[in-house]
């Protein structure tokens, strides 16, 4: 492993040497990261077979929007942009019982992304109010994506060139039109801009800094709580051992 990663990589090499650890990280409420309970080793399979399945329909460098509800398929979407060197484009869904004004918010996000697919979860992507016609709408969970089970879109992938400064992740601020801070895509992060904010966010953790002022050093930089909170705990490899996910040989590929 070359000194100079990216955070995908960064996940390769966590699931290489820790497969059963979970990456751990301080979450209002729970214990674990943005993962929900993910080993690494299931993290990095559910990432190899998104990638597969979007690099097999779609080019490097396309945008894709991602809409789930914060956990492992939300974490397993992501990092499957970032290992097939798409963009990822999260639109956080509401948890379960606050849905209202989910269909506009959606299809206005569709709109204002203009992504080349959308990812969600297969308990929620027939709900979805987007033109299938105009853009493929695809499930991607913790079985299948796609149409395609996990465990063979995984043993498909081959690792793509990503360059440090390829586009990784644009933030989408949802809001009503008219309103001056929302309904806005800000400027892309690549690779290497997702390196230098996570980074920074370790040596803070290093010298003691609260969680919530973590929060406030990533919206400095224009980063989502979502994904910093994802992202994090696996630069830094901070890890607990109890897990329940499959971690074996078969599942590292």
């Amino acid at each position: 492993m070359s000194a100079v990663v990216t955070p995908g990589r960064m996940l390769r090499k966590r699931a290489a040497e820790l497969p059963c650890a979970v990456p751990y990280g301080a979450l209002p409420g729970a214990p674990f990261a943005a993962t929900a309970a993910c080993s690494y080793a299931e993290l990095d399979r559910r990432a190899r077979a998104v990638a597969a399945r979007l690099g097999g329909a779609l080019p490097p460098g396309s945008r894709v929007l991602l809409a789930y509800r914060q956990g492992p398929d939300f974490a397993g979407a992501f990092y499957g942009c970032l290992y097939a060197g798409m963009v990822a484009v999260p639109y956080l869904l509401p948890e379960r019982g606050m849905d209202d004004g989910i269909d506009e918010g959606v299809a206005e996000a569709v709109d204002r992304v203009g992504p080349a697919a959308v990812l969600t979860a297969a308990d929620g992507w027939s709900a979805l109010p987007v033109n299938r016609d105009r853009v493929p709408v695809l499930e991607a969970d913790g079985q299948m994506v796609g149409g395609c089970p996990v465990g063979e879109l995984a043993g498909r992938w081959r690792p793509v060139g990503v360059l440090r400064g390829a586009d990784a992740y644009r933030r989408y601020v949802p809001g009503p039109l008219g309103d001056p801070l929302g309904g806005r895509m800000e400027p892309p992060f690549s690779h290497g801009d997702l390196l230098n904010v996570l980074q920074e966010l370790q040596d803070a953790c290093r010298l003691g800094v609260k969680d919530e002022e973590l929060g406030w050093i990533a919206s400095v930089h224009g980063m989502d709580d979502a994904v910093w909170r994802l992202l994090l705990p696996v630069h830094e490899g901070r890890a607990v051992w109890e897990t329940g996910w499959p971690c074996g040989p078969d599942d590292r590929g």
